[in-house]
């Protein structure tokens, strides 16, 4: 997924600049709709990571201390969106189980690769920006950086919790696949990214705010 981040980052600007309340929650609305119009790849994740976090280093903020708290909670809705993203990784994954036919070990190997190096690559890209940077917004960078690094993720957690069952689903599907003597389709890295975008969308439009109240009417019919 290769788009115009540009776009996003002023976004994710006007969003830090709003308000100083919901500042993680629009941001993480933002990403999930950024990370949900393409198809869910390790460069698509990199681009919308960096949009983001550059968008809320160029928030003008008055006073230094709300610009950081702004900054964190910013990231946090980062990070929160990717813990979503990772997920819907999974449940992708367990989807392609039941498609056998379209996908191959190989396949499965990559997006599991993919998964395992989510949490590395949002710490980096905190570490990257740092580097880019001075002032206050580097200090806060760098310590949101070291933070995760130390004491973990919401993204972080969610792959960990993860990895086993897709590790497990793997070799089902490697299983199923040689005694059936399947063979897979070539373009599998692509429809694999594509499947798990489309299981992004489903579970962003779950969390937008007040979704349970528009299918409350339907529940009652």
């Amino acid at each position: 997924m290769t788009q115009d981040t540009s776009g996003l980052e002023r976004e994710v600007q006007v969003a830090v600049e709003a308000d100083s309340a919901g500042i993680a929650e629009r941001v993480r609305t933002i990403t999930l709709d950024a990370l949900s119009r393409g198809t869910l790849d390790a460069q698509g994740l990199r681009e919308v990571m960096g949009a983001v976090i550059r968008g809320a280093q160029q928030a003008r903020v008055d006073v230094d201390a709300r610009h950081t708290e702004a900054l964190k909670d910013a990231m946090r809705g980062l990070d929160d969106a990717l813990a979503t993203a990772a997920q819907a990784t999974q449940l992708a994954v367990q989807e392609a189980i039941g498609r056998s036919s379209e996908f191959s070990r190989e396949d499965l190997k990559q997006s599991l690769d993919q998964l395992s190096t989510l949490e590395g690559d949002f710490i980096a890209a905190l570490g990257d920006a740092a580097r880019a940077t001075s002032g206050q917004a580097q200090a806060t960078l760098r310590d949101l950086a070291e933070h995760a690094r130390s004491s973990g993720t919401a993204v972080g957690g969610r792959v960990r919790d993860a990895l086993g069952q897709l590790g497990q689903a793997a070799g089902e599907l490697a299983r199923a696949q040689f005694d059936g003597g399947v063979r897979t389709m070539r373009n599998q890295a692509e429809l694999f990214a594509s499947l798990a975008a489309g299981v992004l969308r489903g579970l962003a439009d779950r969390l937008q705010p007040g979704a349970s109240e528009q299918r409350e009417p339907d529940r009652r019919d």
